[in-house]
């Protein structure tokens, strides 16, 4: 017979605490957080490479970027016989996207999201609900290396749910717009976009 003090231990374990965690996941707190990454079969760099490759570029790069010969031109300096592929001209970033909290990382080795994809490639995507446009940024300026780049937002080893379940959009690079992320990004979790080219 199970006395008042058992019945209310009983109705604590595994009533109320499994329903608390219940909670905390869907959430995102507690003992399971939101983990977000990219997937694509392509190597991309962190997100800091790629502010530092657009700090520097060569004379070709000017050109490819719109600039005119004419503009590229530096007083005083001769730049006929420069070496048009070596990385010289500095550009100055806005302090905004060079402050940015935004995070991708290499994350090759994490099981879960081997679990839940089949691109050869993951990062770890922290802090991009509060810097959108600059995920944007980071998604446009790598579009020339894949064909196909997966954003999922999951609550992290939740091995119960089926990858065929999780929420899925799929939507063309030309098409992508800022609100397409904000959608996701405020939308329920687990979900996932894969954007193509």
């Amino acid at each position: 017979m199970i006395n008042k003090n058992q019945g209310n231990i009983f109705l604590f374990n595994f009533l109320i605490v499994p329903y608390i965690c219940k909670k905390q996941i869907m959430k995102g707190y507690g003992l399971m957080g939101i983990y977000e990454f990219i997937a694509c079969n392509e190597r991309l760099s962190s997100f800091r490479e790629a502010l530092e490759d657009e700090t520097l570029k060569s004379y070709n790069d000017l050109i490819k970027m719109g600039f005119t010969e004419k503009q590229i031109q530096i007083r005083g300096i001769d730049l006929r016989d420069i070496d048009r592929e070596k990385k010289v001209f500095f550009i100055q970033l806005p302090e905004e996207l060079i402050n940015s909290p935004l995070e991708i990382e290499e994350d090759f080795h994490h099981a879960y999201a081997r679990y839940l994809s089949d691109q050869k490639f993951i990062y770890r995507v922290s802090n991009a609900e509060k810097v959108l446009p600059h995920l944007a940024y980071y998604i446009v300026k790598y579009a020339d290396r894949w064909g196909k780049l997966e954003l999922w937002r999951v609550i992290e080893d939740d091995y119960c749910v089926d990858p065929q379940d999780i929420s899925h959009k799929s939507i063309h690079l030309s098409s992508l717009t800022l609100d397409h992320l904000e959608s996701f990004y405020e939308g329920k979790v687990p979900c996932r976009i894969t954007i193509f080219r």
